[in-house]
């Protein structure tokens, strides 16, 4: 079956990052030399993390929070807190913006590879984004009761307001995550072989390894699309070898005295656990769907399930791992 019916709703839903998280302090000449005479992966991976801490704490939940106000219908009366990305009492959406997604994020990067593309659409990004900061900097302090009430009419511009800024919102961070995707992907096998060098094939590596595959596996749908190249046999076999990844971590499971870091990577992927066997459900929906000839719009809600999950997993996943992976 040809997979067209997938690029208008593969766009922009599908792209999320995950990645180690680093200090966003800006690094000169000297400090990129040192990481290239560790090697070149080392270098590139330094002067993207600042880029991915970024999308990390401010994209990802960021795209949660929009996905539950579009489910509910836009509803007026949720527009001012409707983008408080931590509404469980966590940093609200402009301390996460100052901290991790304020000055020039890609300083690295334009050092490292001046003729990149990418700092400019970061720079686009941030322009965006603080003002998509300005319009909603008041959820927080009305989920706390200190919040002023809005009027009838104050409340329909806020969602006037919102749909303008969400969908140029959007659009700047997709173009971030289409540059950004392959620089990131890139340096991860040789990421996962240092890991199993110094650690072997402990549950850190087969977690990362999980996670690897997870976005594999959303890179190979993606490329599908983009080329229409996709084919039920590719989604199956990509499927098996990540639910092969996900069952790896019952070896450690049945460790008998955890050590700490041992129970930490546990505690981990407990936490991904209910979105995990989420995402590879929908993937087997969509697979069986598929081969089942379901119409367009079946298709497009499953594959709406399968970014969800991801999205989801990732989200609870970067919560707990920025300082560990």
């Amino acid at each position: 079956m040809n997979p067209n019916w997938l690029l208008p709703i593969g766009l922009g839903l599908m792209l999320t990052l995950f990645g180690l998280a680093g200090s966003s302090k800006q690094l000169g000449q000297l400090d990129l030399w040192l990481d290239s005479r560790d090697s070149p992966y080392t270098a590139r991976a330094n002067a993207l993390n600042p880029i991915i801490d970024c999308m990390n704490q401010m994209d990802v939940p960021w795209r949660v929070a929009h996905q539950a106000y579009l489910a509910l219908g836009k509803p007026r009366a949720s527009a001012p807190a409707a983008y408080d990305i931590n509404p469980q009492g966590g940093q609200d959406i402009d301390t996460v913006y100052r901290a991790a997604c304020s000055g020039d994020i890609s300083a690295r990067l334009k050092i490292l590879d001046p003729s990149s593309p990418l700092p400019a659409a970061i720079e686009r990004y941030q322009q965006v984004l603080a003002r998509f900061v300005a319009l909603t900097q008041d959820a927080r302090m009305q989920r706390m009761g200190f919040g002023r009430a809005l009027d009838e009419a104050q409340l329909d511009e806020r969602v006037r307001q919102l749909e303008i800024q969400s969908e140029e919102y959007l659009a700047a961070s997709n173009t971030v995550r289409q540059l950004l995707a392959p620089l990131d992907i890139e340096h991860r096998p040789e990421q996962l072989q240092r890991l199993e060098q110094r650690l072997g094939r402990n549950v850190h590596w087969a977690l990362l390894h999980y996670m690897i595959q997870a976005r594999t596996t959303m890179d190979l749908i993606e490329d599908g699309i983009r080329h229409q190249t996709l084919t039920p046999a590719q989604l199956a076999q990509s499927t098996q070898e990540l639910r092969q990844a996900w069952d790896a971590r019952q070896q450690f499971t049945r460790t008998g005295q955890p050590d700490k870091d041992t129970r930490e990577a546990l505690y981990l992927w407990q936490l991904i656990a209910a979105p995990g066997q989420q995402y590879l459900q929908a993937l087997d929906t969509l697979h069986r769907d598929w081969q089942q000839h379901a119409a367009p719009q079946r298709l497009s809600d499953d594959f709406h399930a399968v970014a969800q999950g991801y999205d989801q997993m990732l989200y609870h996943y970067n919560k707990l791992a920025r300082s560990q992976y």
